[in-house]
């Protein structure tokens, strides 16, 4: 009987335990009093003795409150009441991290003071070094290593370090302080980032020098061969380029393609005319659509001047978003010049000849630089010139020798490409004034005019009224009755 009511007992004081705690858990009046940044009304609260470690449901205190808004009153009295200054939220959020991102140096000197780790991490692994040194609060960042902060610690998401984040936000003289405090200029990412490859992303020339002195390799790369090199060119920056090259960057080094296959031509992706903020490696190329018109031959020139191979070829597609407006097609095989050709660059097409270019080499598919040129890759309908300029280079590649009537492996020929185009009569009695063959069928069983006269792509169908006329009246044979306008689920890109 004894044991029944100890049993007894100890479940009663266990009750009004949790009863106590649920109280406190629910009482969140300071909390609501320091998001409401009402620091008179938390000192009233605390005089009452209403909990000061309460919580939010999510986790936050007052002091991450208090934190998050820079309200230092607020802080010291939270934390004279005994706050915890490394509490987390359930992300793990702490105080710290929270004065870091606002890179607030007295807030961060506060926490440190009371007692905040200087390692502590979010969920994920971001280190409050690595969230001082992306805000670009450097005496915040000298302050959280003075207290012991890991340098060299990685974030569990990508395997990011402190000086890859600052370098990637451009924050030169933050790099230079962490290096100084043994960060390792030679650390990847989980994907093989590098703080190099990361700072080319920004042109960021000071912290570039930086790792450079401290012994970072200028050639190094990714995982799949991106160079500081390529990222630099994919990012339009020109000058930061040259000063690669100039330190010895190796322009035949890339993930399949080399600098001058992007340098050449014109790469239209869904965000390239809305952002160029990127901020994650995965898209990092997404938001480019080539060089500027105005820095694209002189930047050539350079590449060019300092090796680059003008005959190289493709080893994947170099593109990095989904295309619109024009796509790219299958470029697998592609030497700068056909691609210079899809561009219709044509002062770029005569350097690049100048320099010893092959004009004759096609993609793995058989196309030519006369297809890509007239239209052959380009999205229905849709084009990246003007049909003058489109003319010009399909004019330089006749006259270089090509065959009008080559054909690659879906059947196509230059015809078959100018009849995707709208306003393309110009090019269309030019090839045919040259013996380009209005009948020929491509693998889909269609001729040029069968595309003139209207296809289905992608829900939409595609027509040129004025190219369909045209044909009909230089002699192109009647397209059957009854043929398909679909393509086919398995036709190979052109």
């Amino acid at each position: 009987m004894r044991i029944n009511i100890r049993l007894i007992g100890r479940s009663a004081v266990a009750l009004v335990a949790m009863t106590s705690l649920a109280a406190a858990a629910t009482d969140l009046r300071l909390v609501d009093a320091a998001k409401n940044r009402d620091t008179e009304a938390v000192r009233r609260l605390l005089k009452q003795g209403v909990p000061v470690n309460a919580s939010q449901p999510d986790g936050f205190t007052a002091l991450h409150w208090a934190a998050q808004w820079d309200q230092a009153d607020m802080a010291d009295l939270l934390i004279r009441a005994g706050g915890q200054v490394s509490a987390a939220d359930n992300y793990g959020v702490t105080p710290l991290s929270l004065a870091c991102t606002n890179g607030s140096v007295p807030m961060v000197d506060r926490l440190l003071e009371a007692g905040a780790n200087p390692n502590a991490a979010r969920v994920y692994g971001e280190t409050v070094l690595m969230t001082c040194a992306r805000a670009g609060a450097l005496d915040a960042v000298k302050a959280v290593l003075a207290r012991g902060a890991d340098v060299n610690a990685k974030e569990t998401a990508e395997g990011q370090t402190a000086l890859m984040w600052a370098a990637a936000e451009g924050h030169t003289e933050i790099v230079q302080a962490l290096i100084e405090r043994g960060a390792d200029v030679h650390a990847r990412s989980t994907k093989g980032y590098s703080a190099l490859l990361l700072t080319a992303r920004e042109g960021n020339l000071g912290a570039t020098k930086a790792l450079l002195a401290s012994g970072a390799d200028v050639n190094e790369a990714a995982k799949d061969g991106t160079t500081a090199l390529v990222v630099a060119t994919v990012r339009s920056h020109t000058e930061y380029a040259k000063f690669l090259l100039n330190q010895g960057a190796n322009p035949n080094l890339g993930p399949g393609f080399a600098p001058l296959h992007w340098a050449v031509g014109v790469w239209d992706t869904y965000l390239s005319d809305f952002s160029n903020g990127i901020t994650n490696e995965d898209t990092e190329w997404s938001a480019f659509g080539g060089l500027p018109k105005a820095e694209r031959l002189d930047f050539v020139k350079a590449l060019l001047a300092h090796g680059a191979n003008p005959n190289a070829r493709t080893q994947r597609n170099p593109n990095f978003g989904m295309k619109v407006k024009g796509g790219n097609g299958n470029l697998v095989g592609a030497t700068p010049f056909l691609i210079a050709a899809q561009a219709n660059d044509v002062a770029i097409m005569r350097e690049l000849l100048a320099r010893g270019a092959d004009p004759n080499v096609s993609t793995n598919l058989g196309t030519t630089p006369l297809m890509v040129a007239a239209g052959i890759g380009h999205l229905p309908g849709m084009s990246r010139s003007t049909e003058a300029n489109a003319l010009e280079a399909i004019k330089l590649c006749v006259e270089l020798g090509a065959d009008v009537n080559a054909v690659n492996k879906n059947g196509d020929t230059a015809l078959h490409g100018a009849a995707w185009r709208h306003f393309a009569d110009s090019i269309v009695q030019f090839l045919v004034d040259h013996g380009a063959n209005m009948d020929a069928k491509n693998k889909r069983g269609w001729t040029p005019l069968v595309i003139a006269e209207g296809v289905f792509t992608g829900g939409n169908k595609i027509f040129s009224p004025s190219t369909t006329v045209l044909l009909r009246k230089l002699g192109a044979a009647p397209s059957p009755p009854n043929i398909s306008r679909v393509p086919e689920a398995s036709d190979d890109e052109p």
